[in-house]
């Protein structure tokens, strides 16, 4: 009986965790109320690499498919509160080694998570026709994030393009939910 309790509860625990891992649907007046209050959670799922031209003719040890796509398996996330911007997403570089006396090199993919806080940014919202909304942030404090760009779809699945100071556009792919 104390074996079947606990094999209920495990099954139970197992099916809330995927059910939270999930995109709900939303209609586009609680997609533009979300937007308009600032209040919702970007929870990434993949990550779209920068395309490196140099990377061309050395083997890549990732788990980076053909078109550069990533799955990342840590929690990242971006939320804004109306008084904040907060993110904890990864971004990546890579690491070249050269074995010695040979002519090959083996190239790395690091996946370098970064945290990231402003109460001080430009804000603007746009609704489109279809539904989506897209939602521009700008932060003012001089950090390395200089643009957020959160395309949010009524399907429950987001776009985030994170803009980082001397490097390339990164793109995530994931879901929103509620504050």
């Amino acid at each position: 009986m104390k074996h079947l309790l606990m094999l209920i509860f495990i099954m139970v625990s197992i099916d809330i965790t995927y059910a939270q891992d999930q995109p709900k649907t939303f209609s586009a007046t609680d997609i533009q109320k979300m937007a308009s209050d600032k209040k919702f959670k970007f929870n990434a799922k993949t990550a779209v690499l920068p395309v490196d031209a140099d990377r061309a003719g050395a083997s890549v040890s990732s788990e980076a498919t053909q078109d550069n796509h990533k799955t990342l398996t840590a929690a990242y996330t971006a939320s804004l509160t109306p008084d904040s911007v907060a993110s904890y997403l990864p971004y990546f570089d890579k690491s070249t080694t050269k074995a010695d006396g040979s002519n090959s090199s083996t190239t790395t993919i690091e996946e370098d998570p970064q945290k990231f806080s402003t109460t001080a940014y430009d804000y603007d919202v746009k609704q489109r026709k279809d539904g989506k909304v897209t939602i521009t942030i700008k932060p003012k404090d001089g950090s390395k994030v200089t643009k957020y760009v959160f395309d949010l779809k009524p399907d429950g699945t987001a776009k985030l393009e994170l803009t980082i100071e001397n490097y390339k556009i990164i793109t995530y792919n994931g879901f929103f939910t509620t504050l």
